[in-house]
Parts: structure tokens; C-alpha cells; sequence
């Protein structure tokens, strides 16, 4: 996805707390760790956001799930109709990185206050590929 479609996430208005951290594998390199600075579960729009960052600009790396307003607890596909958009991406990177399969996971609470799942990204670049595997566990206080 080109980056100027992003949502942009101004972070002095986020309320959120919490975790995200990933497991990173790109093509034979060893795995590296994604322990996000900054996490995001918010209702933007007529969608649902789950977002953490590691980094400062412009090599600010961004794992991104986008979700339907409406969306219930559960598993969604990649491809599959409620997942809208599955991310892994470094801002300063002029080649993004196209997300060939993966999922979200995840459990909201009754209240809506707290999102809390896992995600797989499976990613290819040229001739790389890229898996992540995601926990995360993010409350809006």
C-alpha cells in the first residue's frame, strides 16, 4: 500500500496503552525483535485500528491492522472481507513491502476499551520475504 493512504496517527491525541511486539524474520536472515514505542487501538472513521511503532522518522517501523466498524471477537483472513488492511512497513523505505497472506486474532472486551490477540504478516519485496508473528494486548484508558 503507498504511504500516503495511511492513516495518519497523531500521536499527542492517542489514548491508548499497552503492548505490541513481534517476531521478525526477513527472507534467511535471523529473527529480530519489534517491541513497539508507541501502541493504538482506536474507532477511526467506520474502522477499527490496531497500531504500534518502533523508531523515529523517518525509519519509523509500523505494524498496522485495519478492521470494520463492527467487527466481532474472532480470527479474520487477509483477503477475507472484515480485515481490511494487514501492514508491516518502514516509513523512510521507498519499497513497501506487499502483504501476501497472514491474520488477526484478536478479543475485544465487552466494554470496547481493550483489544488483545495475535497477527500474522507474511510479506514479499522483490526477491525477500518477510513473516512477522505479533502478540499484542493494547487498552484505551
Amino acid at each position: 500500500m503507498p504511504i500516503d493512504t495511511r492513516t495518519r496517527i497523531v500521536k499527542g491525541n492517542a489514548r491508548s496503552r499497552g503492548t505490541m511486539e513481534a517476531k521478525v524474520t526477513i527472507t534467511n536472515t535471523p529473527e529480530v525483535d519489534f517491541v513497539a514505542d508507541f501502541v493504538l487501538y482506536a474507532r477511526i472513521e467506520d474502522a477499527i485500528h490496531l497500531y504500534g511503532d518502533q523508531g523515529t522518522p523517518p525509519d519509523l517501523t509500523a505494524i498496522e491492522a485495519i478492521l470494520e466498524a463492527g467487527t466481532p471477537s474472532g480470527k479474520h483472513v487477509f483477503g477475507g472481507g472484515r480485515l481490511r488492511i494487514l501492514d508491516f512497513y518502514t516509513l523512510g523505505s521507498s519499497m513497501p513491502w506487499k502483504t501476501t497472506d497472514g491474520y488477526v486474532d484478536v478479543t475485544f472486551s465487552p466494554d470496547g476499551k481493550r483489544a488483545e490477540g495475535t497477527m500474522l504478516i507474511n510479506a514479499m519485496r522483490d526477491n525477500q520475504t518477510l513473516t512477522a508473528s505479533v502478540k499484542f494486548d493494547i487498552r484505551n484508558l
